[in-house]
C-alpha cells in the first residue's frame, strides 16, 4: 500500500523529471537549498529574547510555520 507521502514524492519526482530538474538535484544544491531555507527560518527568530521565541505572537507563527513547511515539501 502506497502512503500519501509516498504518492506525493512520486508527484514531486515527476514534476522535476517532466522538466529536466534532476541534474540539479545533487547533494551539494539539495543541502545548499536547504541551508538558506534554514536561514529564513533563522530570520524569525533573530532579534527575539529566548522569552519571545517561546510566546511567538500570531504573525511570527505564522511566518514560523511557512518556513517549516517550505523544506518539507
Amino acid at each position: 500500500m502506497t502512503t500519501e507521502l509516498d504518492q506525493l514524492a512520486m508527484r514531486l519526482q515527476g514534476f522535476a523529471r517532466a522538466r529536466d530538474w534532476e541534474q540539479f538535484h545533487t547533494p551539494k544544491n539539495l543541502a545548499m537549498a536547504l541551508a538558506g531555507e534554514v536561514g529564513e527560518l533563522v530570520a524569525e527568530f533573530q532579534w527575539l529574547t529566548p522569552e519571545e521565541s517561546r510566546t511567538l505572537d500570531a504573525e511570527t507563527l505564522g511566518g514560523v510555520r511557512a518556513e517549516l513547511a517550505i523544506p518539507l515539501v
